[in-house]
Order: structure tokens, then sequence, then C-alpha cells
């Protein structure tokens, strides 16, 4: 069965599969309903075939399911897929076969296909940034009621000389309810995310790597996790420049008529990635127990702004990521260089 493969265009409802042998001879079409029973059944019809699937929200339970069934899985890139066989008839019929044609013909842009291991740090560290959003949101929701009531604040409301204000004050209903509850929410999600953040710290602990990243300055537990979650494995990127290149904080390149122009990041890839290295550039400053990228920051700053600054910083933090995973070594600053013990630690000019 090693010549036969699957295009499968997977929903939340029901699922399309063409399945072709290597010369494209078509061997069925059908559409399932998409449940681990159906989806069991029909792929026990086809053990030892290679399927091409992309990544919807369902994808990592129909393709562990399926790999346990002795299907070769993989993970078609949305965006590059949609490049190289974009049509203006789209069905879910056509998408399948589309990609069971790129997989036959060893032409499928993959994306990375992270094991569970992996999967289950992204869900930790997203689940963690969920709560705290979702308590933003509750906070939000209190200064709206001060603000429909024509009250201002006379400290931060998040202190205990804050929470003291909130609760002596006696509004008209439906408002001193409402504020009561939402009170009582932030306490429920104060609690929460410290338990996510202690499974988080936990999940670092036994990670090799996410505890070497946190010795970079402006690198947390969250952040190391979500980092390491985003990455994967270091080995999947020759160059810092690629994990670069996959942060989306490289700029983007206009080259035509012997001109070339360079414009604003192209924030491609991960999102997490890049918004983890980009706020830990921001706290570069406040780094005091080992000297991170401060002097960088601030030169940079002083002359294109703060915006311009952070992606620099994270940049070169983004090499700095790379360095420590790769190595397998702790993060050292210049001022450490010659200390007992501390090894140096060198960013090369051309980024690795």
């Amino acid at each position: 069965m090693t010549d036969v493969f699957i295009g499968m265009d997977l929903h939340q409802r029901t699922s399309t599969l063409v399945v072709k042998d290597r010369d494209g001879t078509v061997l069925d079409k059908r559409k399932i309903e998409t449940t681990p029973e159906a989806v069991r059944s029909y792929a026990e019809e086809w053990i030892g075939a290679s399927l091409a699937v992309e990544p919807v929200s369902q994808w990592y339970f129909y393709a562990d399911l399926l790999e346990s069934l002795g299907i070769d899985v993989h993970i078609a890139h949305p965006r590059r897929v949609k490049a190289i066989a974009s049509a203006r008839i789209k069905t879910d019929m056509i998408d399948a076969g589309v990609l069971c044609d790129l997989l036959r013909g060893n032409l499928l842009p993959e994306a990375y296909h992270a094991p569970k291991e992996v999967r289950a740090w992204k869900e930790l560290a997203r689940f963690h940034t969920s709560l705290v959003r979702l308590r933003v949101q509750a906070k939000n929701k209190v200064h709206s009621i001060l603000w429909k009531n024509a009250l201002a604040a006379p400290c931060d409301l998040w202190t205990k000389g804050g929470e003291r204000w909130l609760a002596s004050l006696a509004l008209p209903e439906p408002f001193g309810r409402h504020l009561a509850e939402y009170r009582a929410l932030i306490g429920e999600l104060d609690g929460r995310i410290k338990e996510a953040a202690r499974a988080v710290e936990a999940a670092v602990g036994e990670n090799e790597g996410a505890r070497l990243l946190t010795t970079i300055p402006g690198i947390s537990y969250l952040s190391a996790l979500t980092i390491m979650a985003e990455v994967g494995t270091v080995e999947r990127f020759p160059s810092a420049k690629q994990l670069m290149g996959y942060a989306g904080l490289v700029p983007a390149t206009y080259s035509s008529g012997g001109v070339t122009r360079h414009g604003k990041i192209i924030k491609a890839g991960s999102t997490y990635l890049r918004f983890v290295l980009v706020e830990a550039a921001h706290h570069q400053s406040a780094a005091k127990r080992v000297k991170g990228f401060g002097k960088y920051y601030a030169r940079i700053k002083s002359r294109k702004g703060s915006s311009a600054a952070a992606v620099a910083t994270a940049r070169k933090l983004c090499a700095v990521v790379w360095r420590v995973l790769k190595d397998q070594r702790p993060f050292v600053s210049s001022a450490d260089f010659g200390q007992p013990g501390r090894p140096p630690f060198v960013l090369r000019r051309s980024g690795r």
C-alpha cells in the first residue's frame, strides 16, 4: 500500500477523501462523517497509505488516530498549498484531490508535525494566556461600570487599596450587583491563573531546553515554554536567520529593475513566537541580575522609536534563543565574560 495516496479535506461535520495510486488513477472518492468511528472504519481499508491533510481545529486528534492505524500522515502548509494550487472552482472534492496529487507527486509543502509532547506544551502556554485575557476583559468591565457612574479611581484598582475602595462603593442597581460579580470573577481567575502558572513552571522544570531559555533576560517560564512549543526542535532551523524568518521578524524585501527596498517585517510564521520575543525585548532595560540588551534597545529607541527598537532587539533575542538551544548551554552576557565557570556566549555577525 506504499503506492496509495489519500487527500483528506477535514471539516467539523463531514470530511472528503480522494484516494489515488502513484499513476494518478482514482481508487476511491468519498464523503464521510467526521467522527472517530467513521474515520477509523475508512482508514482500516487503506492501512499503509500516505495521507495529506491541512491543519484545522481537529487535526491533532485525527492525525494521531490515523497514525495509530498505520497511515503515514503528512500535514500540509495551508498558505503554500493555496499559492501552488489556487483555483476559481473550489469544492471539498477538488481540495482533497489537490492534496492527494501534491502528495503523490512529492510536491506537498508540509507544515511542522509536532509530536504530542510539544503540542501539550503549546496547550499549557495558551491556556494560561487565555485565562489572563479573560481577566483583562473582566477588569475592563469594572472600569466601564465606574465610567458609567462618573467615578474615577483614586489609585490602582488592583492593589489592596484599590480593592478596599471598590468594596466601599454603594452603586445603584444593577451596577452594584454587576460590580460584585465581576470582582468575584476576577478573584476566581486569579486563582486559576496561579494554578496554570504552576503547571507551566512544572513543564519547564522537566525540559532542559526550556530551563536554559529562562537564563536569557526577559524570558519567563511562560515565555520559555511558548518558545519551546513553537520551535519544537531547533534542528528544524539550520541557522538563526531561518528561525527569525519563522518568527516573522525579518524585513520584507522588494527587488525589481536593479532596485532593492526593504519594508516592514513580514509577520509570517508563528504569531506566538514573535509576540513572546517582542515582549521580552521591551523588558530588556529592566534586566538587572543578568545584563541583556537594554543598551542596544535604548540606542535604537532614541533614533527610531520603541517599535523599531523592540523588533530589532527581538531579532537579536531570536539569535540568542537559537544559539542556546543549539549549544545546550545557558546564556552569558558580555559583562560575565571571563568569569570562572562562565564560558563566553558569542553572537557572530552572521546571526549564528
